[in-house]
């Protein structure tokens, strides 16, 4: 084995060997913030949304989930989602991104609807006011709303110590392929090995990057449900309540003799009048048989 070999092989173990000690020290600092008490929500999605381009082991990386449910007069429902949608479309990617939304039209009296978005946590906060007022304005109220939080500290500070480490390799890679003094086979050995760092290179990034997004950025699901219309209550309520019942009682049935009527009738017309005549018939003949005997 040349020289060249030796300083390749070299090298990758001195890589790996910090490579495991940058995994170490990283969920080192991992148990010591999980070990710590939580912070508030909202401080939390501060520190997150701020912390993204500060150093892996600086804060813990949350990825929030909001949900709103909320309660509207049937003609209000689909220019109340349309007035929400065309907020987060005003605002621009950067701070707000549809990735879904639908209306259902069950008929003229129950019609729903449903928004999925992607929003920066500050834009948030002035979009919830502004949502909640809208509803308000149209008459509607909220019903439901809920959170969750993802703890993604651990895959990006994992992703962020992979980076570091192929990083590191492919410079020492690029350094040693500037060396001209190396044979033909160690060049082409390295030289496919400098490509696929670099491809663990970018799909970490890629990786890392959809990651942080996750954390700028909170998913929100908006639902728009019809409001139940009250019924109005009245002294006579049980008693037009007991006339539909009995209305409706008889209804079924008449229904119910009406069907009978119709399953038995074939069988009377094909086969219970010719059976009978036919019995009738014979009893007659024998009866008459009988009496010329005698």
């Amino acid at each position: 084995m040349n020289t060249f070999a030796r300083v390749l092989i070299g090298s990758s173990l001195i890589l790996a060997a910090c490579t495991d000690n940058s995994m170490q020290s990283a969920e080192s600092d991992l148990y010591d913030r999980v070990a710590a008490p939580a912070p508030m929500m909202k401080s939390a999605s501060s520190e997150v949304s701020g912390g993204a381009s500060e150093s892996p082991a600086a804060a813990n990386y949350l990825a929030y989930r909001y949900g709103y449910d909320f309660s509207l007069p049937v003609s209000a429902v689909k220019s109340t989602a349309e007035r929400h949608a065309q907020l987060c479309l005003d605002a621009g990617p950067r701070l707000c991104q549809i990735l879904s939304q639908s209306t259902q039209d069950y008929d003229a009296d129950n019609v729903s609807a449903s928004i999925t978005l992607r929003a920066e946590p500050d834009w948030l906060v002035q979009f919830s006011e502004t949502m909640s007022q809208s509803v308000e304005a149209a008459d509607g109220k909220l019903t439901s709303s809920r959170v969750s939080a993802e703890d993604l500290t651990r895959q990006i500070l994992d992703v962020d110590a992979r980076l570091s480490a192929q990083t590191t390799l492919r410079n020492r890679l690029q350094g040693l392929l500037e060396t001209r003094n190396a044979e033909l086979p160690d060049l082409l050995a390295l030289e496919r090995e400098l490509a696929r760092v670099q491809g663990e290179i970018e799909s970490a990034t890629s990786r890392l990057r959809a990651l942080r997004e996750r954390v700028s950025m909170s998913i929100v699901d908006i639902g728009y449900q019809t409001k139940r219309r009250a019924v109005s209550g009245s002294v006579f309520s049980p008693i037009g309540s007991a006339l539909k019942d009995f209305v409706g009682t008889i209804s079924q049935g008449l229904a119910a003799v009406i069907n009978l009527i119709a399953f038995v009738l074939p069988w009377v017309l094909l086969v219970i009048l010719p059976g009978t005549w036919l019995v009738l018939w014979l009893r007659r003949r024998v009866s008459r048989k009988k009496a010329s005997d005698s």
